[in-house]
């Protein structure tokens, strides 16, 4: 299986949409539901993107990137690169939640919305939009549970894999994504 690095930005959008501002609720605190943690382990995401104009990112072939996920990083995953939010309103409990937010990606003002379902233990689905001046960009992901972080892999990872090696494109916990 071949799985795509993504173009900068492309990558920074949709790991934005899918956790923009999480952390950053830890702070905004008490009035916002808890996610539920995801199980320790490789995340494999696949994402369809719909971009401002209509038009399906890739013609609609599903970006699909994977993810190494622990409990001290599982929620840095939805404060990807900073992100800053002025609301973050997450509600809904047990299995569906809703987020919705005014934040800022790259200094300029977006408003998001995300309904997540976490179908079971290692399967979890995303619809999202990011709305800024040029209009709404929309996603619809899967996110499911791999198994252990592979050979090479380390908590915060994301990338691919390419003839079944890991290929790193980033690590949360790296200093620009805090």
């Amino acid at each position: 299986m071949r799985y795509v690095v993504l173009g900068d930005g492309i990558r920074r959008f949709i790991l934005a949409t899918f956790v923009l501002g999480f952390a950053t609720m830890a702070a905004h605190d008490a009035r916002a539901a808890t996610l539920p943690l995801r199980q320790a382990g490789m995340w494999q995401s696949s994402t369809v993107v719909t971009l401002a104009d209509g038009k399906k990112y890739r013609d609609g072939a599903p970006i699909v990137t994977v993810s190494c996920v622990d409990p001290a990083t599982d929620l840095k995953f939805f404060t990807f690169e900073g992100s800053s939010c002025s609301s973050m309103n997450i509600s809904g409990a047990g299995t569906t939640y809703e987020i919705d937010g005014a934040c800022k990606d790259e200094g300029k003002p977006v408003k998001i919305h995300t309904q997540i379902n976490y179908v079971d233990s290692e399967t979890v689905e995303l619809v999202g939009s990011v709305t800024s001046a040029t209009g709404p960009v929309r996603l619809r992901a899967e996110m499911k549970f791999q198994g252990p972080c592979i050979a090479g892999m380390q908590p915060g990872d994301e990338g691919d894999i390419e003839n079944g090696q890991f290929v790193k494109a980033d690590n949360i916990n790296d200093a620009g994504n805090q």
